[in-house]
């Protein structure tokens, strides 16, 4: 048995983590040996932790309605040709893999030795490397249930998978039977329990135990998460009959966890995907700098291969800027689909006429972007991802530039969503059960992303939500559902969506051909800051100007502490714009509206108290003041309008005050002087066909044929 365990153990400390370790020759330790030293023993625990998968299943929307790849007819298990035996989905040996190496961490790595000169640390270190492997185990064995879990043949009740918690040998029995998906439920919970005993909150401090540089490990906060994920797949339909029972778990673990993250906050800002700092992101892989997603995903006008492209489908089921769909919204203009949308849109999806760091996307026909155009084969749909990419990355030749990247397992808008979701089921949109409503928490998601659907006055309001909440539960179920599948695009969470919640599993995925309008039509007014370059005179080192022009009225702001009682100012240039022949820069601007932000009354960060306002006059090629206002700003929000409109191409907003000032949302609301417009013809691009036996995932053929007791899901 030592034997075994050695060979386990050299082979852990060479293969999956030699960077702990100084060299020296492992072979000739023993088991006590290498069990005795932290830099050793650890190693199983670490090999865990490098097993996690560190990307987005972007591939996994390609078997959904939200999404096809470039390249036509490389969809197989899409197209019908999921068998058996070219099973894509899952990775049955390393999760068990992983599991072994928790379970050999318990068993074996109770004694580890991480500070001999202080016992206290010791202990604590001892205590938490323990519930983290706690934790791993709950998660490798959740991975496998939400791949594997499903109906076998002749079964009345939804089976799970073997669970594995101990150190499995020749000597044992290896042929183990699944245990039910309820079992497999509380064992992931027993586990997750026990590292929620134990843990930090989250990673926010200093000390050794809850330092900063730790984010990338398991933390209770994770936990939680965790728990209630599991508990919402556990009580949705295609694992048995739901109950307000099941609902309700769901709904208090969830509320649980967003009250131990702080309660009902408000979102951080997007910012540009880059910002692994945001604790919005529960549990992350420790960042890295790379160009490796845009290289995949850039349109091929940004030099990228443009694999991924979204569906017609998910482009619409993103509703107007007012927050109601495209088909009921005053705001929507069919022959301008892409503007006065919900803000995510321009953030999420690439579009014919999107302004990205000074090139246009153009995917009408001719168009670089478009099928036949700088690549070979082009965008099928008219649309590329542009979800999870960061604007600092370029990729034109003799200009390459990488940036930070992280991945999220787990995220406080996921979250939100689950606990709306199941809130809902158990007690409908408003109950207050757990102090907040579901239809509180969708409101959060939706308010972050910037929907707004009185612009008019100031603060949030978001009626369409509104009606949707008193209309019932049923109503409010199609909201938080098409909400999951904005907010968590490209992120493979559809796919399991789907499947969970007993959907169709076939679909038509649509796409658009665009060519140029034989009659133009003029466009509507829209939010032109969205797509507009600021800059600004001073920006706090502790701020982002991306904050001004994010879509989002909530969340962090822009601020210039510690400047104090100096004019300082906020410039937008607007973008380019189609136009037939080339592009234009020239808007007619009809209104403004500034959200300022204010610390507190006395803090260092208030509303300003003089303001005005420049454009830049192309006649005179120079700045014109348009209007000021020595009154300055009271609260929050700030309209002005022009009567007449004021044409130009840039614009600053000054202010000042004895203190610092603050800007959560600068919108500017006009229309392109001379814009080109185009034609749109909506086709079905490709038909995703399954079988309903397809809505669970098969277990591995082979591990089937060794072992007897392992049924295989029905239909497989």
């Amino acid at each position: 048995m030592k034997r075994i365990i050695l060979i386990f153990l050299a082979t852990v400390m060479v293969t999956a983590a030699c960077e702990y370790l100084e060299p020296r020759p492992i072979q000739d330790l023993s088991t006590d040996e290498l069990l005795s030293v932290a830099d050793y023993g650890e190693g199983l625990l670490s090999a865990a932790y490098r097993n996690l998968y560190p990307s987005y299943d972007i591939n996994s929307e390609f078997f959904t309605d939200n999404a096809v790849p470039s390249t036509a007819g490389s969809n197989i298990l899409a197209l019908g040709g999921w068998t058996l035996e070219t099973n894509p989905i899952g990775d049955w040996d390393l999760w068990y893999t992983s599991i072994e190496y928790c379970n050999h961490y318990l068993e074996l790595g109770k004694d580890l030795l991480y500070s001999v000169s202080d016992p206290t640390l010791n202990e604590i270190l001892q205590k938490n490397r323990r519930a983290e492997a706690f934790f791993l185990r709950a998660w490798y064995h959740w991975q496998l249930l939400k791949t594997y879990g499903g109906y076998a043949a002749g079964e009345s009740e939804a089976l799970g998978i073997p669970v594995v918690t101990k150190i499995l040998t020749t000597e044992d029995n290896l042929d183990i039977p699944r245990d039910s998906y309820e079992d497999v439920v509380a064992q992931i919970v027993e586990d997750l329990d026990s590292a929620i005993a134990v843990l930090p909150i989250t990673y926010s401090g200093s000390s050794v135990t809850d330092n900063i540089t730790n984010r990338g490990r398991a933390s209770v906060l994770a936990a939680m998460a965790l728990k209630a994920r599991v508990y919402l797949y556990a009580a949705s339909p295609a694992y048995g009959p739901s109950s307000q029972a099941l609902w309700e778990r769901a709904a208090a673990a969830a509320a649980e966890a967003i009250d131990a993250a702080g309660g009902l906050t408000d979102l951080d800002s997007y910012e540009n995907f880059n910002d692994f700092s945001s604790f919005d992101n529960i549990w992350i892989e420790p960042p890295f700098s790379s160009n490796d997603w845009e290289e995949d995903y850039y349109p091929p006008s940004l030099y990228g291969g443009g694999s991924c492209n979204p569906s017609q489908d998910l482009v619409d089921a993103f509703p107007a800027a007012d927050g109601y769909p495209v088909g009921e919204s005053a705001a929507y203009n069919e022959n301008f689909p892409y503007s006065n949308r919900d803000p995510r849109l321009v953030r999420f999806v690439f579009y014919n006429g999107d302004n990205y760091n000074g090139t246009y996307v153009r995917t009408y026909e001719g168009g670089p972007d478009a099928p036949g155009g700088l690549s070979q084969e082009g965008t099928r749909t008219g649309f590329y991802m542009k979800k999870l990419l960061s604007n600092n990355v370029r990729l034109t030749p003799g200009d390459v530039t990488s940036d930070d990247k992280f991945y999220a397992y787990l995220t406080k808008v996921e979250l939100y969503l689950n606990f709306a979701e199941a809130a809902n089921e158990a007690f409908g949109p408003t109950d207050v059960t757990y102090v907040f409503s579901a239809a509180e928490a969708l409101a959060k998601v939706r308010e972050r992303a910037g929907i707004d659907s009185d612009n008019a006055t100031g603060g949030y309001q978001d009626q369409y939500l509104d009606d949707q909440a008193v209309a019932g539960q049923n109503a409010f179920r199609d909201l938080v559902n098409n909400e999951r599948r904005i907010e968590l695009c490209f992120e493979g969470f559809r796919f399991w969506d789907i499947r969970r919640l007993n959907k169709p599993l076939n679909h038509t995925v649509r796409g658009v051909e665009i060519v140029e309008a034989t009659v133009p039509v003029l466009p509507g007014i829209s939010n032109i800051a969205l797509e507009s370059e600021a800059s600004a005179d001073f920006v706090s080192p502790y701020s982002r100007l991306s904050r001004v022009n994010d879509g989002s009225i909530s969340g962090s702001a822009f601020h210039n502490w510690p400047s104090y009682e100096t004019w300082r100012y906020v410039q937008y240039d607007f973008p380019d714009y189609f136009k037939v022949p080339g592009t234009g820069d020239v808007y007619n601007i009809d209104s403004i509206v500034v959200h300022w932000w204010e610390e507190c009354p006395t803090c260092g960060v208030q509303y300003p108290d003089s303001i005005y306002l420049e454009v830049w006059d192309l006649d005179l090629n120079d700045w014109v003041e348009v209007w000021n206002d020595y009154d300055g700003a009271t609260e929050d929000y700030w309209p002005l309008t022009f009567d007449p409109a004021v044409s130009t191409n840039s614009m600053r907003l000054h202010f000042r005050d004895d203190a610092s000032c603050g800007i959560r949302e600068w919108l500017v609301w006009g229309v392109p002087d001379n814009a080109a417009s185009f034609d749109y013809e909506y086709g079905n691009v490709e038909n995703h066909t399954y079988q309903d036996y397809m809505r669970y995932v098969p277990l591995p053929y082979s591990q089937t044929l060794i072992m007897n007791n392992l049924k295989q899901n029905s239909g497989w």
